[in-house]
C-alpha cells in the first residue's frame, strides 16, 4: 500500500496535479486500519477529477498488488473511464473490476472495448447502471472487445438501454466468446430481435451457463429456448468437468504408481547392494581367516619338516653307529675278555639312547594328532562359512522372485491402464459414428429441401413469365409464397447452423470472393433493371399505373433477395464458426492422443530401465514392446480414420455450399429478368 500511495503522490507531482484529498484518505485508511485487506482498493462513492482518474490509470497500469478495483458511484464519465481503461489495459494483477453507475457512453465504451481486447487477467466486470447502449457503434466495439477477450468470466450489463441491434452485436460478440459464463442483461430493450439474436448465439456458444434477461420484453418462447441452451451447456459443462477430473484422477494414479515402483525397485536395488556389500566384507573375512589358518598350517608343516629332519639325522648316526659296532665286533671279540666291562656300559647306553629316540618319537606323534585336529577344526568353520554363504545365496534367490512379482504386478496394472484407454477410445468412436449419422441425415434433408425450393423458383418464373397480365394477382400470390418459404428457408439455415461441421479457411474465404462478385454482379443487373425499366415507362406511358406497381413489387422482391443474401451471410459466419468449434474439439482429441502417446513413452522408457535393471525379464519386456507396437499401429489406424471423416466432411460441406449458392444465384437472376423481358 506504501508503494501504491508513493507512485500515486509521484505520478501527481510529474502530471503537476495536486493530490486529491479523498483518495488521499482512503489510502491512509487502508494503511493503518489493522484489518483492511490489501488486495483490495475501494474508492466507490468517492468523486474523482478526470486528472485524478489519469493518474490512477497510470499507477494501475503498473500495479501488481490489488487484485479486486472498485469505483462504483463515482460519476467519472467518458474521459475519466478512457484514462482507467487505458491504464487496466496493462494491468496483471486485477480481477475484479467494478464501474457501476459512472454515467459510461459513447468514448467509455470504445474505451472499455480496448481495456478487453488487451487485458487476459480480468476475470469479472461489473457496469451496471451507465448508458452503454445509446450509441450502436460504440457498443459495437465493446462487444468485438468481449468477442477477443479469453479470460472474462462475468459481466454486468443490467439497465444500460440495451436496444435490439445491440443485443445482435452483443449476441455475435457471446458466439466468438468461449470464456464467458455468467452474463447479466436484466432491465434493458432487448426485444423480440435481440432475444432471436441471444437464441442464436446461445446456440453456438457452449460455454455460458447463465444468462438473466428479465425486464428485457422477450417472448416465453425464446426465454425457454434460451433456457434450455443453458442447461445443455450446463451439461456439457458437468460432463468436461467430470472428464477432466477423470483425467486428472488416472494422471495422479499413474504417476503414483510409476512413485511407488520405483521407490520398490529403488528399495530392492538398496537391498542388493547392502546384502552385496555384506556378502563382500563376510567373503573378505573368510578368505582373511583361511589366509591366517594357511600360514599356521604353513608353520606346523615347517616344524614337521624339521622333526623330520632331525628323525633321519637320527637314523643316520644310528646307521653309523650299527655300522661302527660292526666293526668293532671284531675289537671287541679280539678284547671281550678285557673289555667285557666296556661292552656292558656300551648296550646300557645304547638302550638309554634308544628309549630317549622312542620318547622323541612319541612326543611328535602326538603334536601330529594335535595338528590334525586342528586341521578339522578349521575344516569345520569353512563348512560353516559355506553354508552361510548358500543362506545367503537362498536370500537373493527370493528377492529375485519378488522382483518378479512385483514386475507381474506392474504388467497387470498397465494392461488395466490400457483396458482403459481401449475403453475410452471406443466411446469416442461411437460418438464420432453417431454424430456422422446423424450429419448425414441432415445433409440428405438439406439438399431434399434445397431441390424443392430450387423447383418451386422455377416454376414461379415461368408464371411470372406467362402470365403477365395478371401480374397484380401473381405479385401477391408470390409475396405469400415467398413469406413462407423464407420461413421454411430460415428454419431449414438454423438446422444446417447447427450440424454443419468442418470447413478450410482457403474455402471460405474462396467462397467469401465469390460472394463479393455475385454482388457486383446482381448491382450491375440492378442497375440494368433500372434502365430497363425507365424504358419501358418511357414507351408504355398508356400503362403508367402498372409499371408503379410492378416497380413497388420489385422493390419489394429486391429487398426478399437482400435480406436472402443477408442470411446466407449468417450462414457463412455460422459455418466458419461451427468450423472453428470443431477445430478446437479436434485439437482436444490430438492433445488427448498426445497424452496417450507420452504414457506411452513413459511406458516404454520404464520398460527399459527393468530390462537393464534385470536380465532375467527380456523376454516379457519383448512382449510388452510388441503391444505398444499394436497400440501404435491402433491409433494410426485411428488417425487415418479420422483424417478419412474430416476429407467425407469436407466434401459433403463442398456440396452443401455448392447447393445453396446455386440457390443464391437463381433467386437474384429472376427478378432482374421479368424487367427485361417486359
Amino acid at each position: 500500500m506504501d508503494e501504491f500511495k508513493a507512485v500515486y503522490l509521484r505520478l501527481c507531482k510529474d502530471n503537476h496535479v495536486e493530490p486529491q484529498e479523498s483518495v488521499m484518505e482512503i489510502l491512509r485508511s487502508c494503511k493503518h486500519s489493522p484489518g483492511s485487506s490489501r488486495s483490495k482498493l475501494d474508492l466507490s462513492t468517492t468523486s474523482l477529477s478526470t486528472e485524478t482518474c489519469a493518474v490512477l490509470g497510470k499507477a494501475l497500469s503498473a500495479d501488481r498488488l490489488f487484485v479486486e478495483i472498485n469505483f462504483s458511484d463515482c460519476m467519472i464519465g467518458d474521459e475519466g473511464i478512457r484514462m482507467l481503461a487505458y491504464g487496466m489495459s496493462s494491468n496483471v494483477a486485477a480481477k475484479t473490476l467494478d464501474l457501476k453507475g459512472n454515467n459510461i457512453r459513447g468514448t467509455g465504451a470504445e474505451a472499455i472495448g480496448k481495456m478487453l481486447r488487451h487485458n487476459h487477467t480480468l476475470k469479472s466486470l461489473v457496469l451496471e447502471w451507465n448508458s452503454l447502449g445509446m450509441w450502436e457503434n460504440s457498443f459495437a466495439a465493446l462487444a468485438e472487445g468481449l468477442a477477443s477477450n479469453n479470460s472474462l468470466e462475468l459481466l454486468d450489463l443490467r439497465n444500460n438501454q440495451i436496444s435490439h441491434d445491440s443485443a445482435g452485436e452483443l449476441g455475435l460478440a457471446v458466439q466468438r466468446n468461449t470464456t464467458l459464463k455468467l452474463l447479466d442483461l436484466r432491465w434493458n430493450n432487448a426485444g423480440l430481435l435481440g432475444g432471436r439474436a441471444l437464441l442464436t448465439a446461445m446456440q453456438q456458444n457452449k460455454t455460458l451457463t447463465r444468462l438473466d434477461l428479465a425486464g428485457n420484453n422477450i417472448p416465453q418462447d425464446i426465454v425457454k429456448a434460451i433456457d434450455v441452451a443453458i442447461a445443455n451447456n450446463e451439461d456439457r459443462e458437468a460432463v468436461t468437468s467430470e472428464h477432466r477430473t477423470r483425467q486428472e484422477i488416472l494422471g495422479r494414479e499413474i504417476k503414483q504408481l510409476k512413485t511407488e515402483k520405483r521407490q520398490q525397485m529403488s528399495d530392492l536395488m538398496d537391498k542388493l547392494d547392502h546384502q552385496q556389500d555384506a556378502l563382500s566384507r563376510t567373503s573378505r573375512n573368510t578368505a582373511h581367516r583361511i589366509g591366517q589358518l594357511q600360514e599356521a598350517l604353513e608353520e606346523r608343516k615347517s616344524a614337521f619338516k624339521a622333526l623330520n629332519s632331525k628323525l633321519s639325522m637320527t637314523e643316520a648316526s644310528l646307521a653309523l653307529a650299527e655300522q661302527k659296532s660292526t666293526e668293532l665286533v671284531d675289537i671287541l671279540d679280539k678284547t671281550r675278555r678285557d673289555n667285557a666291562e666296556l661292552v656292558t656300559k656300551h648296550q646300557e647306553d645304547f638302550k638309554t639312547e634308544k628309549d630317549e629316540r622312542f620318547g622323541t618319537e612319541s612326543r611328535l606323534m602326538k603334536e601330529l594328532v594335535d595338528v590334525q585336529d586342528r586341521n578339522m577344526k578349521l575344516e569345520t568353520k569353512v563348512d560353516e562359512l559355506e553354508r552361510r554363504c548358500q543362506q545367503q545365496k537362498e536370500q537373493i534367490y527370493e528377492l529375485k522372485e519378488d522382483i518378479t512379482e512385483v514386475n507381474a504386478e506392474m504388467k497387470v496394472k498397465s494392461s488395466q491402464s490400457e483396458e482403459k484407454l481401449n475403453l475410452e477410445k471406443l466411446k469416442m468412436k461411437d460418438t464420432i459414428r453417431e454424430s456422422q449419422q446423424k450429419h448425414e441425415k441432415d445433409m440428405e434433408r438439406v439438399r431434399v429441401d434445397a431441390e424443392d425450393t430450387e423447383r418451386a423458383l422455377k416454376d414461379r418464373i415461368q408464371k411470372l413469365e406467362h402470365h403477365r397480365q395478371n401480374l397484380e394477382e401473381e405479385a401477391s400470390r408470390l409475396k405469400t409464397l415467398q413469406v413462407s418459404e423464407r420461413m421454411s428457408h430460415e428454419e431449414n439455415l438454423l438446422q444446417a447452423k447447427q450440424r454443419i461441421k468442418d470447413e478450410e479457411l482457403q474455402r471460405s474465404k474462396h467462397l467469401e470472393d465469390k460472394i463479393r462478385m455475385l454482388q457486383n454482379a446482381k448491382d450491375d443487373i440492378q442497375q440494368h433493371s433500372s434502365q430497363q425499366s425507365q424504358t419501358v415507362a418511357e414507351l408504355q406511358s398508356r400503362l403508367s399505373n402498372a409499371t408503379y406497381e410492378v416497380e413497388s413489387l420489385k422493390r419489394k422482391i429486391e429487398d426478399l433477395n437482400q435480406e436472402l443474401s443477408g442470411k446466407s451471410n449468417e450462414t457463412m459466419a455460422e459455418v466458419a464458426k461451427v468450423k472453428l468449434s470443431f477445430q478446437k474439439q479436434i485439437n482436444r482429441m490430438e492433445a488427448d492422443l498426445q497424452d496417450v502417446d507420452e504414457l506411452r513413452d513413459k511406458c516404454a522408457r520404464l520398460e527399459k530401465q527393468l530390462l537393464e535393471q534385470s536380465k532375467q525379464h527380456r523376454e516379457t519386456m519383448a512382449a510388452k514392446e510388441t503391444e505398444t507396437a499394436a497400440m501404435q499401429e491402433r491409433l494410426r489406424m485411428k488417425d487415418a480414420e479420422i483424417a478419412r471423416i474430416r476429407d467425407d466432411e469436407a466434401q459433403r460441406v463442398n456440396m452443401l455450399q455448392s447447393a445453396i449458392m446455386s440457390y443464391v444465384s437463381s433467386s437474384r437472376i429472376s427478378p432482374a429478368s421479368s424487367p427485361y423481358k417486359a
